[in-house]
């Protein structure tokens, strides 16, 4: 849910050291049932890092920016000019309006993709699962994901630095791929492969709600060949 000027405005009245901290950002690009969650949590659990979910923000204007500092510190998280402020966005409609002024020094750009027959499979089951008849149906997931990733390749066809990850390599050459990772956001303390749990882990509309999510460590699952 968007936040209004007048909750905006009275939540900055009460904690005003969120309109100096200057914090830098960090964004993964990525579709639904990438893997996203997993990354997200690894990536949360490093102190240089503030985030692990998707924060539903339209990247609209200016505004999105202190939205991403009032939801971060809502979620008890560090929000200051020392931390990366993380999120993730995984469906067309809060993508950035202006992908260029995501080409700068304070922001890192990660984009994930998956394979389209793990992830169409994966969002099918996952609206079985809950009862969700539009995540169910595989003409809807099938379009998702390929609307999804035009438009990923769209933006990063803007973007001047960008780190691409295979969905697929977290699970199977984790240190590899963290430690490159780890390089190319130049963290002064590495990712590793475990992770913490957060307030809203494993919650719906927040990211992943297997029970895979809540066990701290990465967990190989089976991909659809």
């Amino acid at each position: 849910m968007s936040m209004s000027h007048f909750q905006r405005l009275a939540y900055l009245s009460k904690n005003l050291s969120l309109l100096t901290a200057k914090p830098n950002r960090i964004y993964m690009l990525s579709h639904m049932r990438s893997r996203s969650s997993l990354l997200s949590h690894i990536l949360g659990s490093n102190p240089n890092i503030s985030g692990y979910s998707e924060l539903s923000i339209k990247y609209r204007d200016r505004l999105a920016g202190l939205d991403q500092k009032i939801k971060l510190h809502q979620d008890e998280l560090l929000v200051n000019s020392v931390v990366k402020l993380f999120d993730k966005i995984l469906h067309n409609s809060f993508d950035f309006q202006n992908v260029s002024s995501l080409n700068t020094p304070e922001v890192d750009i990660l984009i994930m993709l998956r394979p389209p027959e793990s992830t169409i499979k994966s969002i099918v089951t996952m609206g079985e699962k809950n009862d969700n008849a539009k995540y169910a149906d595989i003409s809807w997931a099938s379009g998702y994901y390929k609307d999804r990733v035009e438009k990923i390749t769209r933006m990063a066809k803007e973007l001047e630095r960008f780190f691409f990850l295979k969905s697929d390599d977290i699970v199977n050459f984790p240190e590899e791929t963290l430690s490159k990772l780890s390089k190319f956001m130049d963290l002064p303390i590495p990712l590793t492969s475990e992770y913490g749990s957060f307030s809203q882990t494993g919650m719906k509309k927040s990211g992943d709600t297997s029970e895979n999510i809540k066990l701290g460590k990465i967990v190989k699952t089976v991909s659809v060949r």
